[in-house]
């Protein structure tokens, strides 16, 4: 992943009523984890970020008491320096950010800021089931952050990867295409990319009457030309380089829907997925199906914006 020479990793320090605690929890030390490695394969800087969220009325009260604030300070910043300290006994070129704010928005400001490719945070999987748990800052920088963003699941171990690139054969989904190649060139991995072609058409196509084995003709015709389509995609991209593989994969069926079943069939461990946002509104989500295909998620994500994307957040 070359394309990301500057990466931004956001560091929780919360602890219970602490607000600066040397004891990470568990979805900050695993997307911490991955940040490190991904920056030390791809040559990038690293940025250990920190937002201290407090209420109104408690920074008013740090703002009166400067002798506390730099306690909350002092404490913080040194757990960042030791973090710094660790990546860059591993060779990467590291530095740590302190700031009070909110999480989210303060991490889009120092993306602005710091002109940051990539964004790693991390995230819980929701009890037996596996499912991700997308707290309220992961949610908001899928919709507000102007540069990639990788939610990375709780996963102690860097290993070979199964990657999944839905397409609709949009710029966007070229991108993080591209990206997911990238990533599968990092490790041994292998590539599915995957298109959904909507089964109202057919739906449609019955009720006019239309003889079944013109109708299933229709279909293979649709599913040839979506996967010649991807393959057309793949083309300009060195996709040969993934050592594991690249599957093209046509389903018929709500987006939403078949991803999931992909995810779970193939037991994909990163999603990277293109997003969309809603026309005239700048920082609206990534369109309906991401909408609803966010709470069932097993994988880790790596969420692509498309070109002019506006984030409502500004330096101001």
């Amino acid at each position: 992943m070359r394309q990301f020479k500057r990466i931004l990793v956001g560091v929780d320090l919360s602890r219970g009523d602490r607000l600066a605690s040397s004891e990470l929890g568990e979805p900050t030390r695993h997307a911490m984890t991955r940040a490190r490695w991904l920056a030390s394969h791809a040559g990038a800087e690293l940025i250990f970020f920190s937002a201290l969220e407090i209420s109104p009325q408690a920074e008013e009260l740090l703002h009166e008491d400067e002798g506390q604030r730099r306690t909350v300070e002092d404490a913080a910043n040194e757990v960042l320096s030791e973090l710094v300290n660790q990546a860059k006994a591993e060779g990467i070129n590291a530095r740590s950010e302190l700031v009070f704010g909110r999480s989210w928005m303060e991490i889009i400001r120092a993306v602005l800021r710091e002109q940051v490719d990539l964004v790693v945070i991390g995230t819980r999987e929701l009890g037996a089931t596996g499912r991700l748990l997308f707290g309220s800052t992961a949610m908001k920088l899928l919709r507000k952050c102007p540069c990639p963003v990788l939610v990375s699941r709780p996963d102690p171990e860097i290993k070979d990867l199964n990657i999944l690139v839905p397409s609709d054969f949009s710029e966007v989904s070229s991108r993080a295409l591209e990206l997911g190649v990238a990533a599968g060139q990092l490790t041994d991995s292998r590539l599915v990319l995957l298109h959904c072609l909507d089964d109202h058409v057919d739906q449609r196509i019955r009720l006019t009457g239309m003889p079944e084995e013109q109708v299933e003709a229709y279909k293979k015709q649709a599913i040839d030309e979506a996967e010649g389509r991807l393959r057309e995609q793949l083309a300009p991209i060195d996709y040969r380089t993934v050592s594991g593989g690249t599957q093209v994969v046509v389903r018929r069926g709500p987006a939403e829907v078949e991803i999931v079943q992909v995810i779970e069939e193939y037991e994909i461990d990163l999603l990277v997925m293109g997003t969309i946002a809603r026309s005239g509104i700048p920082g609206m989500f990534i369109g309906n199906t991401a909408e609803r295909l966010l709470p069932d998620v097993r994988c880790s994500l790596l969420a692509i914006k498309p070109e002019g994307f506006v984030s409502p957040v500004t330096l101001n």
